[in-house]
């Protein structure tokens, strides 16, 4: 009667094995969108972050000129200080353009704050 009941047994066995490989072909379907909406949230969660610190860097050259046109010296080059952080050996781009604008920003300051000296009749602001 033993020899009767494996067969049986075999056959529920192998028949939970495809059940199971069933379950895990449709699971790995149903989740893997799931899955890389996840991996893809993480991702532009990771470059918000990085933007969050960087963004006040990325915002010195306008800072620079918004401070030069309104004749705050002082605070265009406070500003300016923020941007000579960036190493000049820097291989990103972005960086490297924000350092460059802030240095152009300086210049013109520099101008300006030359020809405001020049010319007793224009205001010194500070």
């Amino acid at each position: 009667m033993k020899s009767h009941n494996r067969p049986g047994v075999h056959m529920r066995i192998d028949r939970l094995g495809e059940l199971a490989g069933s379950c895990v072909v449709k699971a790995n379907k149903s989740f893997k969108p799931l899955l890389d909406n996840t991996n893809e949230v993480r991702k532009v969660q990771s470059a918000l972050a990085v933007l969050s610190r960087v963004g006040p860097l990325l915002q010195v050259p306008s800072l620079m000129r918004q401070h030069i046109e309104n004749g705050r010296f002082s605070a265009a080059v406070k500003a300016y200080r923020r941007a000579l952080i960036i190493d000049d050996k820097n291989k990103i781009d972005l960086l490297t353009n924000v350092k460059i604008r802030s240095a152009d920003a300086a210049r013109d300051a520099r101008d300006d704050l030359e020809c405001r000296l020049a010319n007793p009749s224009l205001p010194l602001f500070t």
